[in-house]
C-alpha cells in the first residue's frame, strides 16, 4: 500500500484522541498528560535527519519527544541535536523518552559533553508482561470493559516480554485481538497508535500483515485516499511540464479546474 506524504499528519490527528489523559503511564511514561500530537518535521538546516519519531504536546506546556530504539544507544548526540532543534523551533521545554525494544536490557540515560549536559528517560518495553497484558485486554473486550489504557496496552504489546507464548504466537494473537475490536473509533485509534508508534520498528513482513488487517479502518482509508490524490497531482505536474492544457489535465486526472491551475502555477 502506498502511503501519502502527509500520512504522518493524518495519523497525528487521530493520535490526539487516542491518548487521553495519562494513559501512557501503562507503558511506564508517567505524568504525561497529552494535549495533542505535533508535526514531526524539523527543517533540514537544523538537523541531519529531519523527522523525529513522535512529538506530543503536554498539558504543562512541555513537549514529549518519543524515540524507538532497537539497539543500545551508546551516545546521544543525534537525540540532543533533535531536541535542540525542537526547543529552538517551539521555545518549549523538551522531555525525551527512548522506548527500547528487542533485547536491550539497559542503556545510558545521560550525555556529558562538558558545557552540554543532556538527559533522557529510558523505557524498556521488554520488561513489561506481555502475557498478562494480552489476557487483560482480551478479558476487557469480552466483558465490554474496554478502556483507553487497553488501547495503549494492545498497541505496544508487540514489544513486550512473553514467557508463555513465542514471539510469533504473540504477534498472531495480538493481530487477532485487534481485529475483534468492534468500535469504529477504537479501530482508528488503535491504527493510529500502531502506525504512529509501535509498528514502526516491526519486521517488514509484520508491517505488511498489519496494514492488511488495518485496511478496514477509516484511518487507512483516509491515508489511501490522500495517496490517490497525490498521485493524480503528480501526473498533472508531469503533464503540464510536457505542455498539456488545463482542460486536458482536468479530463485525464479528475482534478478540479482550480486544483489543476494551482499546480500549473507551481510548475511555471
Amino acid at each position: 500500500m502506498k502511503l501519502a506524504r502527509n500520512a504522518n499528519d493524518i495519523v497525528a490527528k487521530h493520535l490526539t484522541n487516542a491518548l487521553p489523559g495519562d494513559v501512557l503511564s501503562v507503558i511506564g511514561i508517567h505524568d504525561a498528560h497529552v494535549v495533542r500530537a505535533l508535526p514531526t518535521e524539523i527543517p533540514k538546516v537544523e538537523v541531519r535527519q529531519e523527522f523525529t519519531d513522535i512529538m506530543l504536546e503536554l498539558a504543562n506546556g512541555a513537549l514529549l519527544h518519543l524515540e524507538f530504539q532497537t539497539t543500545r544507544e551508546p551516545a546521544f548526540y543525534r537525540f540532543a541535536a533533535y531536541d535542540l532543534a525542537i526547543a529552538e523551533r517551539y521555545r518549549r521545554q523538551v522531555r525525551t523518552v527512548i522506548l527500547y525494544t528487542g533485547d536491550v536490557k539497559e542503556a545510558p540515560s545521560e550525555l556529558d559533553a562538558g558545557s552540554l549536559r543532556y538527559a533522557v528517560e529510558n523505557v524498556y518495553l521488554n520488561r513489561l508482561d506481555g502475557d498478562g497484558v494480552l489476557e487483560t485486554v482480551k478479558r476487557h473486550l469480552a466483558t465490554h470493559e474496554w478502556t483507553a489504557e487497553d488501547r495503549v496496552r494492545l498497541a505496544f504489546a508487540f514489544h513486550m516480554r512473553f514467557d508463555r507464548r513465542t514471539r510469533g504466537e504473540a504477534f498472531e494473537e495480538i493481530v487477532e485481538t485487534v481485529q475483534k475490536v468492534p468500535d469504529r473509533n477504537e479501530q482508528d485509534y488503535l491504527a493510529a497508535l500502531i502506525l504512529g508508534f509501535s509498528g514502526r520498528v516491526l519486521a517488514e513482513e509484520q508491517k505488511a500483515r498489519l496494514r492488511k488487517v488495518l485496511e478496514m479502518t477509516e484511518l487507512l482509508k483516509e491515508i489511501e485516499q490522500e495517496a490517490r490524490i497525490e498521485e493524480r497531482k503528480e501526473i498533472a505536474a508531469r503533464m503540464f511540464r510536457k505542455g498539456a492544457s488545463v482542460s486536458d489535465v482536468v479530463e485525464l486526472t479528475g482534478l478540479s479546474e482550480e486544483e489543476a491551475r494551482e499546480i500549473q502555477k507551481q510548475i511555471h
